[in-house]
């Protein structure tokens, strides 16, 4: 009864099967002999997941009807989208954004901002732009409307993050689409905890205004771990300073997501933040994603929107948010340093990790012998295509302590077995 092309569509979600045997284990062999590497979400040193006081506490405090009534558009309450270019831009933004066209629309989620721009940019058919290790909903996304995923390298053949591949592909599709979608997650990667430098976005923007003189490009930038990033203020404004240099013919959508800024996973709030110099086509971009908003989820979270408004429109509970948030990067830090030192001692080849909840190793032919001899060992990790992922967010340092050369050795096993 399904209509043409939907008849063949079933969803093997490897994260939650795989969480489910390391609950299985953990019940069986014991929680403290059991590695869970799978969640990515944010838990404490005592295993114990992560909400933030401040997000709490002001939660509680809402009136009943914030929480239950309908949000006032269902492109978002005006707290919020001010809300949400301030977390982005800083309380200046309308400084930063001088001369300059930008658009808020409330979506379910940082997945709700994805989805709404791939299915209003992409033309059946075509060919979108993403990372060769990346969240594989993107993949998702792009067929759901019957897209085709490219997939650029993030690193060159030394190891190291590189925007070559993907500037020869946006030079290629530029000359034979209409439009181009690219899809750059960052900073804080998911699954590698990568990021490009300042001088990769100058060349990568001077490859995308070289690329509209033929397309019209849309880069969604996929900022959901953001607030988790190590660079400082200045630096990341540095960053943002390069997406208003580009031409009429490229808009950027960033995707705000509210799940990993305020641990509100379930609150099911993100935003889509589009910035252009021409007015056009942020109005173009309104009208459209406000009927797909209408024609597909109607509404998001008044309540969710609200907890978010009242923190960011007040300074003091803004530095709150960050000061406390900031303690969980540091803890996110030191797992990280730990895992890294010990993979170097133990020889165990990690990709490129900069900052964020997780961090990828490449185990090549070897990926489904590793992660059965893993599993017989209780380490459940998310099995990629050619490696695994470790999310160091869910993942206590003293169960980070020793695991690199654990892996290290599983992997020498699997590739000797």
């Amino acid at each position: 009864m399904l209509a043409d092309g939907y008849k063949d569509r079933k969803l093997k979600d490897k994260v939650f099967s795989t969480a489910k045997k390391a609950k299985e284990a953990a019940e069986k062999y014991g929680k403290e002999n059991v590695i869970n590497a799978t969640i990515g979400s944010l838990y404490d040193e005592n295993g114990k997941f992560v909400v933030l006081k401040t997000v709490a506490d002001i939660y509680k405090e809402l009136p009943p009807e914030e929480i239950a009534n309908y949000a006032s558009s269902f492109t978002g309450d005006d707290d919020y989208k001010k809300s949400v270019l301030i977390s982005l831009f800083g309380d200046e933004y309308k400084n930063f954004l001088k001369g300059y066209y930008t658009s808020v629309i409330a979506t379910p989620g940082g997945t709700g901002a994805i989805s709404n721009t791939v299915k209003n940019y992409m033309n059946r058919g075509d060919k979108v732009l993403l990372p060769q290790w990346l969240w594989s909903p993107y993949t998702l996304m792009v067929k759901e409307k019957e897209g085709t995923p490219e997939y650029y390298d993030l690193f060159d053949k030394s190891g190291n993050i590189t925007v070559s591949s993907l500037g020869n592909k946006i030079m290629k599709l530029s000359e034979v689409q209409d439009n181009l979608v690219i899809i750059i997650n960052d900073p804080c990667q998911n699954p590698t905890g990568c990021r490009f430098e300042k001088e990769q976005w100058l060349e990568l923007k001077e490859i995308i205004n070289s690329a509209s003189k033929k397309a019209n490009i849309i880069l969604i930038l996929d900022i959901a771990y953001i607030d988790f990033d190590t660079r400082t203020e200045k630096e990341k404004k540095d960053i943002l300073e390069i997406f208003k240099n580009f031409t009429s013919k490229v808009l950027t959508v960033f995707t705000f997501s509210m799940s990993k800024s305020l641990t509100s996973y379930g609150l099911r709030v993100g935003a889509q933040i589009a910035l252009s110099n021409s007015e056009e086509v942020i109005k173009e971009f309104s009208y459209a994603n406000s009927f797909s908003c209408r024609s597909t989820w109607s509404n998001v979270s008044r309540g969710g929107m609200k907890l978010f408004s009242s923190i960011m429109l007040n300074k003091e509970l803004q530095l709150k948010l960050k000061k406390e948030r900031e303690y969980y990067r540091d803890i996110l830090i030191k797992r990280a340093e730990l895992f890294l030192k010990e993979a170097k001692e133990s020889s165990l080849e990690v990709l490129p990790y900069k900052s964020g909840f997780f961090l990828t190793i490449p185990t090549y032919e070897y990926t489904s012998k590793v992660e059965y001899n893993l599993e017989k060992n209780n380490i459940f990790t998310v099995v990629l295509p050619e490696g695994i992922r470790i999310a160091l967010c869910s993942v206590p340092s003293d169960k980070i302590m020793g695991l690199a050369k654990r892996i290290k050795n599983i992997i020498y096993e699997s590739k000797n077995s």
